[in-house]
């Protein structure tokens, strides 16, 4: 059914918002077609389409968020047909659940999307409210599959990027589970997926580094208002 499904850059999207992410777009349908990475060149155009009209908390379409993670595992020698396009499309099920009648079924039946793509993304896609056990095992499921962990890992960077849109005690919540959860996940995963190990590197010590400094800064702030 996917050779079926197109979905191309066209004048149906706001222009203004095309704008924000047209080069990373570019760039990532250019890289996926030179591999030949046809998950990743459909993922393009669907999270797109799901996408459309989102927005983040900076103001930017939220379509520059996946596009982010995903330029940024390229960065990192990632090539992975089925990772790439998970990254691309990461978010879909949490946030596009009006648009997915059918969750994960609707991106096979309707879209195309692989199952394995699908089942990536459903490791990474997560209830709010969640108690320090429940998150502990959602998680260790994640550290099971290094593709879903480059992607969490990654999508945590490029988040922590933009704490500075949280309330002060959010904030201070997103800090601790990366603390708790995050780093130990990036020190496991490269000790056990050495083939990745460079990518898990990087993203330890550049997590570790923003979360370092986003809690001094907290901290900082905290002891002013008192």
């Amino acid at each position: 059914m996917a050779e079926n499904v197109l979905f191309l850059m066209n004048d149906d999207y706001c222009e203004q918002d095309t704008i924000h992410y047209i080069k990373p777009y570019m760039f990532i349908k250019g890289y996926a077609m030179g591999k030949e990475l046809s998950q990743t060149m459909l993922a393009l155009p669907v999270a797109r389409k799901l996408h459309d009209g989102q927005y983040r908390k900076s103001g930017e379409p939220y379509f520059t968020h996946p596009l982010k993670v995903c330029s940024t595992l390229i960065s990192y020698g990632i090539d992975d047909d089925v990772t790439l396009a998970s990254a691309i499309l990461h978010d879909v099920l949490e946030d596009c659940g009006d648009q997915l009648t059918e969750g994960g079924k609707s991106l096979i039946q309707e879209y195309g999307i692989a199952p394995e793509v699908v089942e990536t993304i459903s490791l990474l896609s997560k209830r709010s409210g969640l108690n320090d056990q429940e998150l502990a095992a959602y998680f260790q499921k994640i550290e099971k599959n290094p593709r879903a962990a480059l992607i969490k890992l990654t999508d945590r960077l490029h988040n922590s990027g933009s704490l500075y849109t949280f309330t002060d005690a959010k904030m201070a919540k997103y800090l601790r589970e990366t603390k708790l959860f995050l780093i130990p996940m990036a020190s496991y995963c490269k000790k056990y997926y050495p083939q990745y190990a460079n990518a898990f590197s990087i993203l330890k010590s550049s997590i570790t580094a923003l979360n370092d400094s986003m809690a001094a800064m907290l901290a900082r702030v905290s002891q002013g208002q008192k």
